[in-house]
């Protein structure tokens, strides 16, 4: 039987191919565990030949992965001299008891000291005169709230005479105290309305009180700094009601315009709704 070149290389083209593919995987597993580098034998020594150098040396050309070629290899200490030694061995274990004991010594040295210090700032004197404290006002709340009611009694001829004024304030139990005015004041002393003179500086002098003649007086309460406004309010009223009538003479808003019922019932709504808002 005879076969054209058509069929043979069908027949032993796959075989072929086959047998490259075989020798190539055989070939493969032979050398995968071995490094093959083609070096420039100029630049190795020969065997037996002394170089004078090390095993570092002897590569001379370029590293394969492009790294730079060792010059020279100094030696970290140079000949003839000693290893620098940093600082005598330590012995690690230490006595626990002798810690402890400089421990508990240093706290109470710090107590001490502390104590001192303590008594020697408490012990300093603040102020030579200790009733000047007690005569300092209070400082002052920052963004307090206030509210102040001002009534004037304004006198309906010209003048209101000063005796006059004078026994009527007494009968009122208003005081002549702080600042040269008249004062309405509580059971701890404390001011609830003060009166004033409605010509300036507003103060009265007792001792020209016989002579004095004055248009007209201004009351006014700090609704703030009152336990009971309410009730304050309704005393500021009947004094200024008491002076208008024994005296002749109006009761009038702090526009000086003349306070009717209804301008009464808006200073005490103005009272309570402060009340409500600022109260603890």
């Amino acid at each position: 039987m005879e076969f054209d070149l058509r069929e043979l290389l069908l027949i032993f083209g796959p075989l072929f191919i086959a047998a490259i593919l075989m020798h190539g995987y055989w070939r493969m597993r032979n050398n995968r565990n071995t490094l093959k580098m083609a070096l420039d034998k100029t630049y190795l020594s020969r065997p037996g030949e002394d170089t004078g150098t090390d095993d570092l040396s002897m590569f001379k050309a370029e590293l394969p992965n492009g790294g730079a070629r060792v010059i020279r290899v100094e030696p970290a200490i140079p000949e003839g001299k000693d290893v620098p030694v940093l600082m005598e061995p330590v012995d690690l274990k230490v006595d626990e008891e002798r810690r402890e004991v400089a421990t508990e010594e240093a706290l109470q040295d710090a107590l001490e000291e502390a104590s001192e210090e303590a008594l020697q700032e408490i012990s300093e004197p603040v102020l030579d005169d200790v009733s000047e404290v007690e005569k300092a006002p209070p400082a002052p709340m920052l963004d307090q709230p206030e509210l102040f009611i001002v009534i004037n009694v304004m006198a309906d001829d010209e003048y209101f005479d000063g005796q006059g004024l004078l026994e009527t304030l007494v009968e009122t139990n208003m005081n002549h105290g702080d600042m040269n005015i008249f004062h309405r004041l509580d059971d701890n002393g404390f001011s609830e309305f003060s009166l004033t003179n409605a010509v300036e500086p507003g103060t009265f002098d007792l001792d020209d009180i016989n002579s004095m003649q004055t248009p007209g007086v201004t009351m006014f309460m700090r609704v703030h700094e009152l336990a009971d406004p309410c009730h304050v309010y309704e005393e500021l009223l009947n004094v200024a009601t008491v002076i208008a009538e024994e005296l002749g003479g109006s009761i009038q808003d702090q526009t000086r315009s003349v306070m009717t019922s209804q301008t009464i019932e808006h200073c005490r709504q103005e009272i309570r709704d402060f009340q409500f808002r600022h109260s603890a």
